[in-house]
């Protein structure tokens, strides 16, 4: 229910994050909703145990897998301009293949050959939507994939070393990273990009002047991912990665309905076919695993 729910939420913001990179900066994007969630998440975990909740057991770890996430988002946000997001969202759900794969190799969570075949049948879903081939791989479809293999590791490392951490001292931990991001980046556009031209990008575009639908749309992301950040980091906290991998592919489903809702994207034959074939794996490793 956690995964489930925060993927829907997910799936959402990744759409207004979309429809905002038309009219500001990325970084002012990351930049500014920091400023409504850091207060939101540090203001919870003060209420609820002072000052040294703020502090995580293992802040290493912790900071490892804020970058490894921050990673995934810069990466999945630079597509998001260039793709529909139905195709963006199949591009980073190859995910789950490199969880199990990570979660194998790294962790104690041993995987049959059953839920192998079913996982690497998602993954062949995963290329009939997106079917490579020489005059269609592009770098906009490599990001998605790039971003998936950032969050697969992020995700095992919670697993394995950030068990014991609140879910809102890992959110906080991301959102600090956004916020550093968000200034950097800020920074650098303002400083070093001088044609008029390769200002227009959403990575390269400096901080635009926005009306208040604009803000209110960056107040809903934040509060988005603040639930986002917080429901994703305690299931994968309470479940094995390959498991809670597999429920992430409702990912696929509510990208391609808001991506319908709001851009008019339309998923042609073989995307659908594509997507039937991940249900059916995620469905067959559910079941492998409950046996």
């Amino acid at each position: 229910m956690l995964i489930v729910g925060s993927v829907c939420l997910l799936a959402l913001s990744d759409a207004l994050v979309k429809y905002l990179s038309a009219a500001l900066s990325l970084w002012q994007l990351l930049a500014m909703a920091s400023l409504v969630s850091i207060p939101i998440v540090a203001g919870c975990l003060v209420l609820r145990g002072g000052l040294a909740a703020l502090v995580p057991g293992k802040i290493g770890w912790v900071m490892l897998r804020s970058l490894l996430l921050l990673a995934m988002w810069l990466l999945f946000y630079a597509a998001l301009p260039l793709i529909p997001l139905a195709t963006a969202a199949v591009g980073i759900y190859t995910t789950p293949l490199f969880i199990a794969m990570m979660a194998s190799l790294m962790g104690d969570e041993r995987l049959t050959l059953r839920r192998w075949a079913a996982i690497g049948i998602g993954f062949g879903g995963v290329l009939l939507v997106l079917r490579p081939g020489p005059g269609l791989v592009s770098v906009a479809i490599c990001l998605p994939v790039a971003a998936a293999c950032c969050y697969a590791v992020a995700m095992v490392l919670t697993r394995r070393h950030c068990a014991g951490e609140r879910p809102l001292v890992l959110a906080l931990g991301l959102n600090l990273s956004f916020a550093l991001a968000g200034l950097v980046g800020s920074g650098l556009t303002a400083t070093t990009i001088g044609d008029t031209a390769v200002r227009q990008g959403f990575l390269s575009r400096q901080w635009q002047p926005l009306d208040i639908f604009e803000i209110s749309l960056i107040l809903v992301y934040a509060l988005l991912m603040v639930t986002v950040n917080t429901g994703v980091a305690r299931a994968y906290q309470i479940a094995p990665s390959s498991l809670v991998g597999t429920f992430d592919y409702a990912y696929l489903i509510f990208a391609i309905g808001w991506g319908f809702w709001l851009f008019g994207e339309v998923p042609d034959g073989p995307m659908l076919v594509g997507m039937a074939i991940i249900l059916i794996a995620g469905w067959l490793v559910i079941r492998q695993h409950k046996a």
